[in-house]
């Protein structure tokens, strides 16, 4: 198995960035349900909305890296630490969520307002109360290179966070809109909270939600 190294990056050089969108260019789902809808069902504005998130998460979150012997970046992990949300400043926005927003079709504005934020944050906040989700480690993207996979490259960077949050017996928590990824996060020691179908114009789409909490003992 191919050695690799993981650990946390404060300030990601222009080589790191671009092999960075690579990889989430690489590893996106063009018939990911959830990412359609959220795009206003324009598939061209799907990186866009990625490369926002992965900028506003840098700049308030932090990011994990996986590299290869040779230094190439492989995977990564972005969370929002408690306390803290991912589009929540002007500062964050600026970095490419406005300009989203500013070319998505009008009926996929009126979606994310009257869809998409009508039904997600009372599904989370059902499941891990008021504040869970601002209270915990949230997970907004996980990426690995696909010759990497099933590699254990996922396990070593979320376990960075695990053991990090442990220390204060804090919570790590996630979504996703992929049916496959739910046994990958439950293999990961992560506890299955719900599932809630989202309706939508171009085709209704699930979210999973995830929580592991890190005081309890166990081997991920």
């Amino acid at each position: 198995m191919p050695a690799f190294t993981v650990q946390r990056v404060q300030n990601p050089t222009v080589r790191d960035h671009l092999a960075r969108t690579a990889m989430t260019v690489l590893s996106s789902d063009s018939q990911d349900q959830g990412a359609i809808s959220l795009s206003g069902g324009d598939k061209s504005l799907m990186k866009l909305q990625a490369l926002a998130m992965l900028r506003a998460g840098i700049l308030a979150g932090e990011y994990y890296t996986a590299t290869n012997q040779e230094g190439k970046l492989i995977g990564y992990t972005l969370w929002m630490p408690p306390g803290r949300d991912i589009f929540s400043t002007d500062e964050q926005r600026k970095l490419g969520f406005n300009e989203f927003m500013t070319r998505l079709p009008t009926q996929g504005k009126e979606y994310f307002r009257t869809t998409y934020l009508a039904h997600f944050p009372g599904f989370v906040n059902g499941i891990l109360g008021p504040t869970g989700k601002f209270d915990s480690w949230w997970l907004h993207m996980a990426m690995v290179h696909r010759d990497y996979q099933k590699m254990g490259v996922t396990r070593a960077l979320i376990n960075l966070v695990r053991e990090k949050a442990s220390v204060s017996g804090d919570t790590l928590a996630c979504s996703t809109t992929n049916d496959n990824n739910v046994p990958v996060y439950l293999a990961l020691g992560f506890t299955h909270r719900g599932r809630k179908m989202m309706p939508s114009p171009w085709g209704d789409w699930p979210v999973h939600l995830f929580s592991l909490n890190t005081s309890d003992i166990i081997n991920v």
